[in-house]
């Protein structure tokens, strides 16, 4: 029985962070963000968490050996199905009905590559922060998989912030700044990939969790030993140096925020930039959109900057 724990939930809300630390636990292997290992890894050829380019990383090789041989799945078939099967809109088909033929392929797809990195790594937990709903939808119905969902959530406010600040993406052959979204477009995704992670509780009794980074940034060392007795993971020696500063390892993630390439001791702190600095257009834009789902998530409607305002 392979033991996975998908991480599901927009971007920019703390799964990169969370990812990384839990990977540096010994029995631990994360393999970043797995839905994109057809498109960036083995198409663009971008960088693994290594620093190598991903097709020339002797561990993916070995994986990918080991899952297929030398019959590896052409992965521009493989991105053509993922699209088809796995948009986020497909989500509640996933969990309700018979899988559809390429929804049933692409399944045992993952099947295989999730039994391959646990015969090649060793690990006793295996980690995908592809945050993707869909990709949650159909980890329980995978053979010999004990799935487990954290679902991690941030501010909507501090989540638009983060996307549209210019970001670098080292990991392409020229690098780049990675994508932008407005802040009516990150609202609008943050809550529909939100619904639909909570609404996957149900698919994971006793296997589901909700995390809010802010909660995760205010205790990080109390909060990843909790995730780890969450999932009956005993992670051997403890990356954490005290309650704050963890040593982070080196990885082998498929794709991810940037901050996938840090390693060696880093100082955890609260990123609250967003309170001081984010313009008041934007934040009214975000409050008025995410409001039906601000109190679900124990955030105020009214907040630093914007009070500030308000009660000018």
């Amino acid at each position: 029985m392979v033991k996975v724990l998908y991480i599901a939930g927009w971007g920019r809300s703390g799964t990169t962070i969370v990812d990384n630390i839990l990977n540096s636990h010994q029995t631990v292997f994360s393999t970043g963000e797995l839905f994109y290992l057809w498109r960036r890894g083995l198409m663009q050829k971008r960088k693994c968490g290594c620093g190598d380019q991903f097709t020339r990383c002797a561990l993916w090789r070995e994986i990918l050996h080991v899952a297929w041989g030398d019959r590896q799945p052409d992965p521009r078939h493989l991105t053509d199905l993922q699209q088809r099967v796995t948009r986020v809109r497909h989500t509640g088909a996933l969990l309700s009905g018979p899988l559809s033929d390429e929804a049933d392929e692409y399944r045992r797809v993952l099947t295989r590559l999730y039994h391959a990195i646990a015969e090649v790594t060793g690990a006793e937990l295996i980690v995908d922060s592809s945050k993707v709903p869909s990709g949650a939808a159909l980890l329980p119905q995978m053979r010999d998989i004990e799935p487990y969902l954290l679902h991690m959530v941030r501010d909507p406010r501090a989540v638009t912030y983060s996307w549209m600040s210019t970001t670098p993406q080292p990991d392409r052959r020229k690098p780049t700044t990675m994508s932008r979204h407005r802040p009516a477009d990150s609202t609008l995704h943050w809550l529909v990939w939100n619904a639909y992670a909570g609404r996957l509780a149900r698919t994971y009794p006793g296997r589901y969790r909700l995390l809010r980074y802010e909660d995760f940034a205010a205790a990080p060392r109390a909060t990843v030993a909790g995730l780890l007795d969450f999932t009956g993971v005993h992670g051997g020696t403890d990356p954490f140096l005290d309650d704050t500063t963890v040593l982070l390892a080196a990885n082998h993630t498929v794709s991810g925020n940037p901050g996938r390439f840090r390693s060696g001791p880093v100082e955890l702190r609260p990123d609250d930039r967003w309170r001081r600095d984010q313009p008041i257009g934007p934040r009214l834009t975000v409050t008025a959109l995410a409001w039906p789902m601000l109190h679900r998530y124990g955030y105020p409607a009214v907040t630093g900057r914007l009070r500030e305002q308000t009660a000018a």
